[in-house]
C-alpha cells in the first residue's frame, strides 16, 4: 500500500481535528476528573476502590448496551444527515429516546432485584459486598437523566457538532467533582458520607448534564428535534431499518461489556489487591484511550456522513487516513501513558503490592495502545457502512470465542499472577487486528445505506401494488 495515500493534506486534517478535538478534550477531562474521583475514593481504602470497581463494571454493561442500541440508528443519523433527509434524521433520533427509557427501566429492574447478588459475584468480602450495596442504591438512579442526555449528545455528535458537548462536559464534571469533595470527606458543614456520598456526587452532576443537554436540544438541535406526541411517529420502513442494524450492535456491546467483566472477575479471584489495582489501572489508561471518543466521531462524520452523499470513494479515501493518524497517534499516547507510571501511583494510599500490579498493568497497557486503535478505528469504520456482522464477529465474538474461555481456565486452572494475565488477555489483540483488516478489505462497509433504505422501500410498496 502506497504510505502517502494514508497521509491527509491540510484541509482533512484540519476537519478532522475540528470534529475530534472537541471530543479528546471532553474525554480527557472527564477521565482527569474521574481519576481525582478514584483517588477520593481511594483514600477509604482498598476495599472502598473494591465496591465501587465492582459497581461501575455493572453500571459499565449497560451503558455499552445502550450505546448500542443508540448506534443502530446513529448509523442512519449521519448518513440521513449526509443526504439531507431531515424528516429521516429526526425519525432516528425518536428512536433514540424509545429505547433508552426502555433500556433505563430495564436497568433499575435488574439493579434493585439482583444488584447484591451480582456484586457477590465479584468479592465474597461482607465489607465490600456492603459497601457496594450502598453505592449501587444511589447511583442507579442517574441511569434516567444520562440515557437521556446520552440521546441527545450522539446524534449532534453524529452531525458534526461537537464544541457545545465540551462545555456541558466541563461543567457536569466540576460538579461531580466538588459534590464528591463535599460528600465523600464532610467538607463545609456537609455530612461525610464515604461511598454513599460518591454515589450521590455521580447522581446530582447526572441532573445538571441532563439539564443542559436538553437546554442545548432547544437551542441548537432543531434540526432532529421532535415533540413529544410525535415520538412514536417512525416510518415501519426506517423503524425496521434502524432495528436491523442496531440488533447486532446491541448484541456486540452486551458481550463485549459482560466480557469485560468476565475479566475483571477474573481478575478479582487473585485477591482484593488485585480488584483494586484493576480500578486504578483502568482509571490512569483513561487519560490517554481518550482519543478512541475522537477516533469514533471523525470516522462517523467524515466516513458515515460521506457514504450518506453517495461520495463512496471520498469516504474510503478518508477511513484510509483516519486510521493511519489514529494509530501513529497512539505511538505518543502510548508513550505518555508510559511515563506517567512511573509516578502518577504515588498519588494513591495504597499497599505495595497493589501499586506494584498497577504499574506493571499501565505499562502493558501503554505498550498496546497502537494495536487498541487500530482495532477501534477498525470498529467504527465497518459500523460506519452498516457492516454491523463484521463488528460483532470482531469485537464480542472473538473475545467470547477465544478471550473469555482463556482468561477463565487461567483464573481457575493456573497460579498465574494477575499481571501475567491481564497481559495474555491484551497479547490477543494481536490476532483480532488481523482479522478485522481482513473484513475492513472485503469492502462490505462501502455502503449508503440512505440510499438502499429508499430503494427497499420502494421495491416492497411495487409488490404490494401488484399483489
Amino acid at each position: 500500500m502506497n504510505i502517502k495515500s494514508m497521509i491527509g493534506d491540510k484541509k482533512f486534517y484540519k476537519a478532522l481535528f475540528a470534529i475530534s478535538f472537541p471530543i479528546v478534550l471532553q474525554q480527557l477531562l472527564t477521565s482527569s476528573l474521574q481519576l481525582i474521583d478514584n483517588l477520593m475514593v481511594g483514600s477509604l481504602g482498598e476495599l472502598a476502590i473494591g465496591s465501587v470497581s465492582v459497581v461501575n463494571q455493572l453500571y459499565f454493561v449497560i451503558i455499552l448496551i445502550t450505546f448500542g442500541a443508540l448506534g443502530g440508528a446513529g448509523i442512519f443519523t449521519a448518513q440521513y444527515f449526509g443526504s439531507g433527509e431531515i424528516d429521516k434524521l429526526k425519525q432516528t433520533f425518536r428512536f433514540k429516546l424509545i429505547v433508552a427509557l426502555m433500556l433505563v427501566i430495564l436497568s433499575l429492574l435488574v439493579f434493585s432485584l439482583l444488584g447484591e447478588f451480582l456484586i457477590g459475584l465479584f468479592t465474597d468480602n461482607p465489607v465490600t459486598v456492603s459497601g457496594g450495596v450502598d453505592y449501587l442504591n444511589i447511583v442507579k438512579w442517574s441511569m434516567l437523566p444520562w440515557a437521556f442526555s446520552i440521546a441527545i449528545s450522539t446524534t449532534f455528535r453524529e452531525i458534526g457538532i461537537t464544541k457545545p458537548l465540551l462545555g456541558i462536559s466541563v461543567i457536569a464534571i466540576i460538579t461531580n467533582t466538588l459534590l464528591n469533595y463535599l460528600l465523600i470527606f464532610g467538607h463545609f458543614g456537609f455530612p461525610a458520607m464515604g461511598v454513599e456520598g460518591a454515589a450521590y456526587g455521580t447522581f446530582f452532576s447526572r441532573i445538571v448534564e441532563f439539564l443542559l443537554m436538553f437546554f442545548l436540544l432547544v437551542k441548537k438541535g432543531k434540526i432532529f428535534n421532535t415533540k413529544i406526541k410525535d415520538v412514536f411517529n417512525i416510518n415501519s420502513f426506517i423503524l425496521k431499518a434502524i432495528i436491523v442494524m442496531a440488533i447486532p450492535l446491541l448484541l456486540n456491546e452486551f458481550f463485549w461489556s459482560m466480557g469485560q467483566t468476565m475479566f475483571l472477575q477474573s481478575y478479582s479471584t487473585r485477591g482484593d489487591s488485585a480488584l483494586a489495582a484493576m480500578n486504578i489501572t483502568s482509571a490512569i489508561s483513561q487519560l490517554v484511550f481518550v482519543t478512541f471518543g475522537g477516533i469514533g466521531t471523525g470516522i462517523a462524520v467524515l466516513v458515515g456522513n460521506t457514504l450518506g452523499k453517495n461520495d463512496l470513494d471520498l469516504a474510503k479515501d478518508n477511513a484510509k487516513k483516519v486510521i493511519a493518524f489514529a494509530v501513529a497517534f497512539a505511538f505518543l499516547t502510548g508513550a505518555l501513558l508510559f511515563i506517567l507510571s512511573f509516578f502518577i501511583l504515588d498519588l494513591y494510599d495504597i499497599s505495595q503490592t497493589t501499586k506494584a500490579i498497577a504499574k506493571q498493568n499501565i505499562r502493558i497497557n501503554a505498550i498496546f495502545i497502537p494495536v487498541f486503535s487500530f482495532n477501534v478505528s477498525m470498529y467504527f469504520t465497518l459500523r460506519a457502512g452498516g457492516d454491523t456482522r463484521s463488528t460483532m464477529l470482531m469485537d464480542s465474538g472473538y473475545m467470547w470465542v477465544v478471550q473469555v474461555p482463556l482468561i477463565f481456565a487461567l483464573a481457575r486452572l493456573t497460579n498465574l499472577n494477575v499481571v501475567l494475565m491481564f497481559l495474555i488477555v491484551q497479547l490477543l489483540e494481536l490476532p483480532k487486528s488481523v482479522f478485522a483488516l481482513s473484513r475492513y478489505r472485503k469492502e462490505n462497509w462501502v455502503r449508503n445505506l440512505a440510499v438502499e433504505n429508499e430503494e427497499n422501500a420502494k421495491k416492497l410498496v411495487q409488490e404490494v401494488n401488484k399483489s
